[in-house]
């Protein structure tokens, strides 16, 4: 039980920031160090950023003399700052790249720096195990595709992050753990994502788009699951791993996934498969043994009762709302 500390999470306004912090603010001090609107942010849908022990700063995480001015007092530091979504990526890649590795890096300084760090935890990706993978081991070879594709650039720069964090364990002994995270939807999860997408537009019975030809496969997991494995690694005394942490049990085609959305929240939206092709990753599913073996994670929610979830509290926003998010 993680309890009377001060925990910094840096990139803490996005969606999975705001689910950990729910988690731990009331018996702890979290600081949620962001560069962004906070009035825009998950942390606001959440209605937490208002809280007592949450105090909001903001920053640019990549720039090093902001980052290592918030301190050096903290148990915990949580890196979650990235640049998230696939046409953000592509269109966006130098500046992907230099979020992802800059920020990383003066999270990393400003951990080394600590006088009393338990842990150091970061973001990497699922996409580390390249285009098609069945049953993703953390042992297993990473892989990412060419760079004449920009989508992959964000792949490409969570590897070299994955390594900088183990040079980081290794050279300053800076107490580390890494999350994979596979496909987290749910509650307060705003941004492009296709479970957000598909079931925003199902509920403003829009048309529902699908790059490709809708076979492609992932593993869903729900963001109270992946928080608690999150907690988890944070918890654990082992240091210097990395662990995927999903529902295997949760996999599903795309066109399935719209399929599935459009029945649950009874919508009359036109589901259109383009098949033009997108690089894309076929095939995305994991082994959370070793995530079962060293930290005792367990997920539990099946991925109707997800949705049903999510599309619970999407109902409590209203149309005008609903369509920025999109």
């Amino acid at each position: 039980m993680i309890e009377n500390k001060r925990i910094l999470i840096i990139g803490g306004a996005g969606f999975i920031g705001t689910a950990i912090t729910e988690q731990l603010y009331e018996k702890n001090e979290v600081v949620v160090a962001d560069i962004c609107d906070f009035n825009k942010s998950s942390l606001h849908l959440a209605g937490l950023d208002e809280k007592p022990f949450i105090r909001k700063v903001c920053i640019d995480a990549t720039n090093k003399d902001e980052v290592i001015n918030l301190g050096e007092d903290f148990d915990y530091i949580i890196h979650a700052t990235a640049i998230l979504g696939i046409h953000k990526v592509v269109e966006h890649s130098v500046a992907t790249i230099d979020t992802n590795y800059s920020s990383c890096k003066n999270a990393l300084e400003l951990a080394r720096r600590q006088k009393h760090l338990i842990k150091f935890l970061s973001f990497s990706t699922s996409e580390v195990y390249g285009r098609n993978v069945v049953d993703a081991q953390e042992d297993k070879d990473m892989s990412v595709g060419p760079a004449y594709e920009a989508r992959w650039c964000y792949a490409a720069s969570k590897i070299v992050c994955e390594h900088l964090i183990a040079g980081y364990s290794r050279e300053y002994n800076v107490p580390s753990a890494i999350i994979r995270p596979f496909n987290v939807f749910g509650e307060n999860r705003i941004g492009s994502n296709a479970m957000s997408s598909f079931l925003f537009k199902a509920m403003l019975n829009e048309k529902i788009t699908i790059d490709g030809d809708g076979s492609q496969v992932r593993a869903w997991c729900h963001i109270s699951d992946f928080v608690q494995g999150v907690i988890r690694a944070l918890e654990s005394n082992i240091n210097g791993e990395s662990y995927n942490i999903g529902n295997p049990d949760n996999v599903i085609s795309i066109l399935k996934l719209a399929g599935m959305i459009k029945e649950i929240v009874g919508s009359q939206s036109e589901i259109i498969v383009s098949n033009v092709y997108v690089p894309d990753v076929k095939n995305r599913t994991l082994s959370i043994d070793k995530a079962i073996k060293q930290l005792g994670y367990n997920p539990r929610i099946d991925l109707e009762k997800g949705i049903c979830r999510m599309y619970k509290w999407a109902s409590k926003l209203d149309r005008k709302l609903l369509t920025e998010l999109l």
